[in-house]
């Protein structure tokens, strides 16, 4: 009987770890995300990956993961993480079909990992979050960012 219950904990134990991964969404169409977010005005945070970048797995595991598996961040803000490399092409915030390579530099981006804070139309709302391995201070950075990015919106939290 206590084997049963201990093998009963460690399933819900692995089930929170497979969980985790829905926090962060890997969608390629914008458009529709930017419409949720103008229907909730909420800002949106565009995670910028590559299938390749050990940085940003890291960032992912160590930080991020943890914070959105806790609720640290405000009601509605969405997470959409972008693969760099995926050959699969984006629809962008206007319908228009881009690759992500693209998507990425047209948000200025050379270094991974990389966090841009936009509205529901795509628009550059905070400076971006670039390269950065202090997984201690992620989560007050981020949330500071979106403050700022609600605030230019002019939401309050």
């Amino acid at each position: 009987m206590r084997y049963l219950f201990i093998a009963w904990l460690m399933s819900l134990s692995f089930a929170g770890i497979a969980q985790q991964h829905t926090f962060l969404e890997r969608h390629h169409n914008l458009q529709q995300i930017g419409e949720r977010a103008l229907e909730h005005q909420k800002p949106v945070v565009l995670f910028f990956n590559a299938e390749y970048c050990r940085p940003c797995e890291l960032l992912k595991q160590r930080a991020l993961f943890p914070l959105l598996r806790f609720n640290q961040f405000p009601e509605g803000v969405q997470f959409i993480e972008v693969f760099i490399d995926d050959e699969q092409p984006l629809i962008d915030f206007y319908g228009e079909p881009i690759s992500a390579k693209d998507f990425a530099l047209f948000y200025n981006l050379v270094e991974l990992p990389a966090q841009v804070f936009v509205d529901g139309e795509g628009q550059v709302l905070t400076p971006a979050i670039v390269n950065n391995g202090a997984y201690e201070f992620y989560g007050a950075l981020v949330n500071s960012r979106i403050e700022r990015a609600m605030a230019a919106m002019q939401v309050q939290p």
